[in-house]
């Protein structure tokens, strides 16, 4: 008998993956026999994955520049609407068009907080001149639950505009505050209010109500929430491969030696506003905002050169944000620029001029693209990171470190249509999970109906699948360990070693003391990694043994002793357990080496009533009882403590050291390892 058509789709899906050589799992191919809706799915991510690459991304690392504005409430909701808010008087009213709000972020000892101070909810109304609402333009819920918005923008059309003098932002449900934990927190970078390209809002007078500001003015104070800084970099959108960066001048080894720029238009222009925008930081240890001057003057000359009536600017570091410079209305052909001090990094690190593009303006319409830079200074067509290049072309090519520059307004759009496809695309992916799920569970039905062979084909490919990514993960880990154990460990010792000989050919130097501190402790966090990543088995060396290899490593300065008993050479803790006891570990050796001023340090470890104990003792300054005190003070070991469910214990008293003891409870697996 002739089987019917309609089965051949289905029987196809039932074949192993390996014998039709597909990598999509039997579930994933049967949904796709059955389901339309799942390849309609899977075309309409392949097209946000296409439009993703040319949209603006909220960036992780620190883009400098001011903090912005927080207060701290002492309830986690408003007795009544309003109650707690911070409302804009605009410096003149407009119509109000767009409106965009930038989440605060703060780098603390647990990472980035992409969105500090952001309550669960809250209002957003447009004011009159009398402060009444005229016009809600906002009213979210429920953001503390969103997996996608991670310090992006939230961004309100206003159609048709709305004549307004002000605005308000009124909190909802807020979060304690890390480190005051009596105290809610709410808190914005940065607000917006756009008529056209013009943001109204830049300068406007800041109030408050329903909480006190935190002790912080050098990072959060009311007049920052309408400064222009954000914490999101410079709006730049990808723009295809571009090798100039920006422009620097040569090193100063002092701050007040001038350096002068001199930008040519090609023929004289009318022009209101000079915008300068920071240069992308060369390296790592370097802030954002580097080589920002901290004074300048902006003049107009004339045909015969002289400089005629001067703008004079001081401020301090705007980290990766534009600054305005307002002239008032001129006219010209050239524009130039002379820096009295210069933004000096360290002690002994040069001073550097240095910008990624200047802009020259008339309202936002720009006046300086293709313009002529000249300087007698400058370090002429430098080389910099990834084959980029310093050099004056670039100071007016339209195009900051990392892409083409684009207005506010515009890049604010941007980053707000980013993370709508963000959401649309996590939404699509549960929506595809959710049928693969659901096909699963019925094609579980429907082998279960056709027997012993068929349970067994389905029982036997996700164990052959997940032994294979079990297999292929300890293959991953064992030779991500081996890459940084032989390539990366043995260039850090290449390091170390070769400062030690610069140490004694050239005699000792601050430089080469940090060379080989930074190095030592590299190598020791570089072992951890190593050991970690390492498959357990009896070729690694045990718990016990680790910490004192790392204590012989870090404290090598220092008068020091480890003792452990016969059971704790022997303990073995999971992957996890022993992440987090390396982490408090490193940190209590940190804290030993940095503040205590301690000449002898003694470990102990033992395993004891079910429970591995921990204890290490220096002879060092010791906490005074006030700082013991703080919620802030050893906040980094508590959280491991914390994580590993352990009991912790502090001794400490000035002039006596401190004793910190640890007992980490013993219900991991365990297995024997060798002795010591």
């Amino acid at each position: 008998m002739t089987r019917p058509r309609s089965l051949l789709p289905l029987l196809c899906c039932l074949i192993p993956a390996g014998l039709r050589g597909q990598d999509a799992g039997w579930d994933e191919r049967l949904a796709h026999a059955i389901s339309g809706r799942l390849a309609e799915v899977e075309r309409e991510l392949e097209d946000i994955g296409k439009q993703l690459p040319a949209l603006p991304a909220v960036p992780v690392g620190d883009q400098g520049g001011t903090g912005g504005f927080a207060i701290l409430p002492l309830q986690e909701r408003p007795e009544k609407e309003g109650g707690i808010a911070v409302e804009l008087r605009l410096p003149e009213a407009g119509k109000i068009d767009l409106v965009a709000l930038v989440p605060s972020r703060r780098y603390g000892v647990g990472g980035l907080e992409s969105q500090f101070g952001m309550p669960d909810a809250f209002t957003v109304d447009l004011l009159d001149g009398d402060g009444k609402a005229i016009a809600r333009i906002a009213d979210e819920r429920d953001l503390w639950s969103d997996p996608v918005r991670a310090g992006h923008p939230f961004v309100y059309p206003v159609s048709p505009p709305v004549e307004a003098a002000g605005l308000r932002i009124s909190a909802g449900r807020l979060r304690l505050d890390s480190d005051v934990s009596e105290s809610f927190v709410y808190a914005w970078a940065e607000a917006f209010a756009f008529q056209g390209e013009r943001n109204l809002a830049r300068g406007a007078e800041v109030r408050s109500s329903g909480g006190q500001p935190p002790s912080a003015p050098w990072l959060w104070k009311d007049a920052f929430l309408v400064d222009g800084q954000t914490p999101l970099g410079l709006p730049e959108i990808p723009g295809g491969e571009h090798r100039n960066v920006g422009w620097i001048s040569e090193g100063r080894a002092k701050a007040t030696e001038a350096v002068w720029l001199e930008i040519d238009l090609g023929e004289e222009r009318a022009f209101d506003t000079i915008r300068l925008f920071p240069a992308k930081r060369p390296t790592s240890d370097l802030p954002s905002g580097f080589g920002f001057p901290r004074r300048f003057a902006i003049s107009v000359p004339d045909e015969a050169g002289n400089k005629g009536a001067e703008t004079a600017v001081e401020m301090g570091n705007p980290g990766h944000n534009p600054v305005d410079v307002p002239l008032g209305p001129q006219r010209g052909r050239k524009v130039r620029i002379d820096v009295g001090e210069l933004w000096k990094v360290y002690e002994d690190y040069p001073a550097f001029l240095a910008l990624s593009e200047i802009e020259v303006l008339e309202g936002e319409e720009k006046r300086s693209t293709g313009a002529v830079v000249r300087s007698p200074d400058g370090m002429g067509n430098v080389i910099g990171s990834g084959l980029q290049y310093w050099n004056a072309a670039s100071l007016c090519d339209g195009h900051g470190p990392d892409g083409r520059l684009v207005s506010r307004r515009e890049w604010l759009a941007l980053l707000d249509r980013r993370l709508k496809l963000e959401q649309r695309r996590h939404a699509l992916e549960l929506e595809a999970a959710a049928i693969v799920d659901r096909t699963r569970r019925a094609g579980l039905w429907v082998f279960a109906l056709l027997g012993g062979a068929g349970a067994l084909v389905l029982i036997a490919l996700p164990i052959r699948y997940r032994m294979r990514e079990k297999r292929e993960l300890a293959r991953v880990r064992e030779r991500i360990a081996g890459d940084l154990h032989d390539e990366v460990g043995s260039n850090l010792g290449s390091i170390q070693m070769f400062a030690d000989l610069a140490e004694s050919h050239a005699g000792p130097s601050k430089e080469l003391k940090r060379i080989q501190r930074i190095a030592a402790e590299t190598v020791s966090a570089v072992r951890d990694i190593v050991w970690l990543l390492r498959p357990q088995g009896d070729h690694r060396i045990g718990t016990a043994e680790h910490l004192r290899e790392t204590g012989s490593i870090m404290l090598e300065a220092l008068d020091w002793e480890f003792h452990a008993n016969e059971a704790a050479w022997q303990t073995e803790l999971s992957d996890e357990a022993n992440r987090h006891l390396f982490l408090y570990y490193r940190e209590a050796l940190h804290n030993i080496l940095r503040h205590s001023g301690a000449a002898r340090v003694e470990i102990r470890a033992a395993e004891e009533a079910g429970r591995f104990r921990l204890v290490i003792a220096d002879d060092g300054s010791g906490i005074p009882p006030e700082k013991m005190e703080r919620p802030s003070t050893l906040r980094a070991l508590r959280q491991r403590v914390e994580a590993l469910g352990a009991e912790f214990r502090v001794e400490s008293a000035p002039g006596k050291g401190t004793r910190l003891e640890l007992a980490i409870p013993l219900d991991r697996k365990r297995g024997k390892r060798r002795g010591k």
